[in-house]
């Protein structure tokens, strides 16, 4: 999760410091072909600096993914040595900006932050308004990664999946068909044979909450980042990570979905979920974007994602940090592409 890593030295000085090389070496040898070499060397950051960035955020302000945008975006300004203004493009469920980065300037002068698995779902789904692939875009890397933790009510009587699979009549909270709970909560219930439904029409995770301390629901699924208060102050009970790996605050009881004894087929049903969950919040850029923008800014948002002082401020906004590498995409984008059918017919049901 959020560790803080070594200090790496910024891409803009690695950048002053190779064309300086490069101009020493071209008044050594006469040639006056130094600087454009180390220019060509140094990843191409040249045709992004001094420019103006739009970082468009697919919802309101003051949103997490507003709030991730926000925290990124000077760390990734200094880096490029380019004016990064974050713009809120609010529409579709947050699916109209990334509908108009398909025909955005491939430059990089235009980039957006992505909800992975409800804009990947959407378009798995064939949902309305997703008019794109998810390996349309230009994966620049990262920003957090976005599992989901499954919890109960503390004092209630399932303390754990176990408890959950013998049940008799669970219910789960959730917002409504197409959102994040609605769909884990239903994907676990099919998948594991659960007699469980789904109580939809709560307007957010706050009145979802809400019902469950109440008792009128038994269960949610929930980002992990916001469950997190209320596991540490005792009121719910963790006891399913969707997810990949689990946080440090976490009881380490508390197992990964993967943990669960499965099936080949149940198997395969989760490891396509757990890879549209592993593309968690990722910077994007508009398809063929330019190559010397796409090292540019791959290389500037590693650095940057490095820098302890963003390390220490999203600590102190308890925003954990997860990056992935904008080229290590290809994967994730592979194992969504061979999920079975069943796991895309189950999404198209749920939106």
């Amino acid at each position: 999760m959020s560790n803080a890593r070594p200090f790496r030295r910024s891409l803009r000085g690695a950048l002053a410091l190779g064309l300086g090389a490069g101009l020493l070496a071209g008044c050594s040898d006469g040639s006056g072909g130094g600087s454009e070499d180390a220019a060509a060397e140094a990843g191409g950051c040249s045709s992004l600096e001094g420019e103006d960035i739009s970082l468009v955020v697919p919802y309101e302000p003051g949103g997490g993914y507003d709030s991730y945008a926000r925290l990124v975006a000077p760390y990734l300004e200094e880096e490029i040595g380019a004016t990064i203004a974050v713009e809120n493009k609010p529409g579709a469920g947050g699916l109209l900006a990334l509908n108009d980065l398909l025909t955005a300037d491939t430059d990089g002068t235009q980039i957006a932050i992505m909800n992975g698995v409800g804009a990947g779902g959407s378009s798995i789904a064939g949902a309305q308004g997703a008019t794109f692939a998810l390996d349309d875009f230009t994966y620049i890397g990262r920003v957090a990664s976005d599992p989901s933790l499954i919890v109960t009510n503390a004092t209630g009587p399932f303390q754990s999946f176990e408890d959950v699979q013998g049940a008799d009549g669970f219910k789960w909270g959730s917002t409504g068909p197409g959102a994040e709970d609605y769909v884990n909560t239903s994907l676990l219930s099919e998948v594991f044979d659960l007699d469980a439904e789904v109580v939809t029409g709560f307007p957010g995770s706050g009145e979802t909450e809400l019902a469950l301390l109440q008792g009128s629901v038994d269960g949610m699924s929930g980002n992990m980042t916001s469950r997190r208060s209320a596991v540490e102050d005792g009121s719910q009970t963790p006891i399913l990570v969707m997810g990949e790996e689990a946080p440090d605050w976490l009881p380490e009881d508390v197992p990964l979905v993967t943990d669960l004894e499965m099936t080949d087929d149940q198997s395969s049903i989760v490891d396509a979920r757990l890879a549209l969950i592993e593309i968690g919040r990722p910077l994007v850029g508009p398809p063929d974007l330019d190559e010397a923008a796409t090292t540019c800014l791959r290389d500037a948002m590693a650095a940057a994602m490095e820098d302890p002082a963003l390390v220490e401020e999203s600590e102190e906004q308890e925003r954990e940090l997860n990056f992935l590498g904008g080229a290590e995409y290809d994967e994730i984008l592979q194992r969504i592409g061979d999920a079975p059918a069943e796991y895309k017919d189950l999404l198209a049901g749920l939106y």
